[in-house]
């Protein structure tokens, strides 16, 4: 969808990169709390945000589940879901059966600050999930979907449909959209930039010269 034309750049970039470039632009502040986390290390997602809004409830609803399985239904390809779920108490937003859904759908990912379950069957299919942490509390009657589509919440971080989420090992940040295709193409350029760094620093060169010729560190 919206951010696949910049695939090859995205795929060389990674989320410190584009943070730095948002802080050099004024956009100091959108890496989401730390403890939203990969499942495992290794995973990385990045993808035009669709958003939904979770809300602690105290009773099964007449329809559970129903927003979120129309939010999933309407995925594209290279779209990441993001979840604000106003809740106290952790329960799981997101699983196994979702992740296959979404796997269906060409979804890149999913971020919440809320919970997930079954681990093996998510890593095993090697589907992206960032979550506030893994637990074996349903969401029925615990948390539900109450709007989609519009600015939430997420880890401290506001996200519109449309921005583009970026989540690998180090965190999850979020470009607004109107500013996305400039932070792509700078943060594109300075990981050229810092791969030169790289070889020079390896090679013996000096960190405070590299770094008056470079201004990269």
């Amino acid at each position: 969808m919206k951010y696949l034309q910049y695939k090859e750049k995205l795929d060389a970039c990674y989320s410190a990169v584009l943070m730095d470039v948002m802080d050099a632009v004024g956009y100091r502040i959108q890496c989401m709390d730390p403890s939203i986390r990969p499942l495992n290390l290794s995973m990385k997602a990045w993808g035009e945000a669709v958003t939904i809004y979770q809300e602690a409830v105290t009773e099964v609803p007449a329809k559970p589940f129903q927003l979120e399985m129309e939010l999933i239904d309407d995925l594209e390809p290279g779209q990441i879901v993001v979840a604000q779920c106003n809740a106290e108490n952790l329960s799981a937003f997101w699983g196994g059966l979702l992740s296959n859904a979404a796997v269906g759908r060409g979804a890149s990912g999913v971020v919440t600050d809320g919970g997930a379950r079954d681990y093996n069957e998510i890593t095993e299919l090697g589907f992206p999930v960032f979550c506030r942490g893994l637990i074996p509390y349903d969401s029925q009657g615990r948390m539900d979907g109450k709007e989609r589509n519009i600015p939430v919440v997420c880890g401290g971080i506001r996200v519109c449909p449309g921005d583009l989420v970026y989540a690998d090992v180090d965190g999850v940040i979020v470009v607004p959209g109107k500013i996305a295709p400039e932070v792509i193409e700078k943060a594109w350029q300075k990981v050229q930039g810092e791969n030169t760094v790289r070889e020079e620093l390896r090679a013996g060169a000096g960190i405070v010269k590299t770094f008056e010729k470079y201004g990269i560190l």
